[in-house]
């Protein structure tokens, strides 16, 4: 055979092979013994042991590995350094956190069309982003005190006069710190991003004497302790310290609530984006998504493991449609590029 027609046989052999699938083995991820999830730890960390990684590591048989250390923008920072050798496969984050995480281009996008996120196509549209996916939402309102005789129905309720000294509001450096500022501009009706008419309000605020706490359980303990009469907390959170005895309502503003969702993203350059993908597959799996309404009272992004709570934690859970149409999105985009002037303008009006 000449040289040239054993060259054109060698390739068509290869082509076809490659075509058939034959090569397709050694392209192929091969199966690791175990991928790292970064997340909360705690009880957030043991939910998920008791349910997605549980279920991931029974489906697949890879061991689903927590690392719990540091707090979002750490994880972040992780990923990060770890771009061009990658050692973690998944990223959790709240809503608010994940602009900064496709900005710094530590996650990859989404394959919608991939066909191991079977479960997909179930999740509400508006849990599904092109880095991320959320697998639990909720709301944050007003939650009040039951006694109160014209209980708040409105974000400008919380101005109300009455209420000074009395209202509970979380710190800048909460996540959620600066809503107050978008929150404020709905009072004053106008666009949530309107700094102007936030920053007025603030003021305004400020001159009622709120509490300003660190973190959420503050807010809680306030509540149930009686010294706060109202204030910004999940809907999840208020039936939680229900429970506990506060005696609290919870208020979806006629404005709106403002929906905050906690997901998951696949680390860039991951090793393992096949069984990354099979996890966030299982976290959108109904069945799963209830172990966090068990726990936390947060309802799923596939709204299919609605029906299957018990009646009690259904109430808890559950949008009614006209709540879910006037659920308010923050573009935290447009709020993440203002963190830093946003935070400084923040403390200069509450500190100075």
């Amino acid at each position: 055979m000449l040289r040239r027609d054993f060259l054109k046989s060698t390739l068509a052999t290869a082509t076809t092979t490659a075509i058939g699938g034959g090569l397709a083995p050694a392209f192929a991820q091969s199966k690791p013994s175990q991928i790292i999830y970064m997340t909360w730890g705690g009880l957030w960390g043991n939910a998920l042991k008791g349910s997605m990684d549980a279920a991931f590591e029974k489906e697949t048989g890879v061991k689903l590995v927590q690392d719990n250390s540091g707090d979002p923008v750490g994880r972040i920072a992780k990923l990060k350094v770890n771009l061009n050798d990658q050692k973690y496969d998944l990223l959790a984050l709240h809503d608010g956190n994940f602009p900064l995480a496709v900005k710094q281009g530590v996650l990859e996008k989404i394959d919608r069309n991939s066909p191991r996120l079977t479960h997909l196509k179930d999740v509400y549209p508006q849990h599904v982003h092109d880095y991320w996916i959320a697998h639990i939402f909720n709301a944050v309102g007003i939650t009040y005190h039951k006694d109160l005789k014209n209980p708040p129905t409105s974000w400008a309720d919380l101005w109300r006069p009455e209420f000074r000294g009395r209202i509970i509001l979380p710190e800048v450096v909460h996540s959620i710190g600066l809503y107050i500022v978008a929150i404020g501009a709905i009072a004053a009706g106008k666009d949530p991003k309107d700094a102007e008419a936030g920053f007025e309000m603030l003021k305004r605020m400020k001159d009622l004497k709120p509490m300003f706490v660190q973190d959420t359980d503050s807010i809680m303990n306030a509540f149930q302790s009686g010294e706060a009469q109202v204030g910004l907390l999940y809907k999840s959170q208020t039936f939680t310290i229900k429970d506990k005895g506060a005696p609290v309502e919870w208020a979806f503003p006629k404005e709106g609530g403002i929906e905050i969702a906690w997901g998951t993203g696949i680390a860039k350059g991951t090793k393992h984006l096949e069984w990354a993908e099979r996890y966030l597959n299982v976290q959108m799996d109904p069945q799963h998504q209830t172990a966090f309404a068990h726990t936390f009272n947060y309802g799923g992004s596939n709204p299919k493991s609605v029906p299957l709570l018990p009646a009690n934690l259904q109430e808890r859970v559950k949008f009614s449609d006209d709540q879910l149409k006037r659920m308010i999105r923050f573009d935290h985009d447009f709020m993440a590029d203002r963190r830093a002037e946003w935070t400084d303008r923040w403390n200069r009006i509450i500190s100075g």
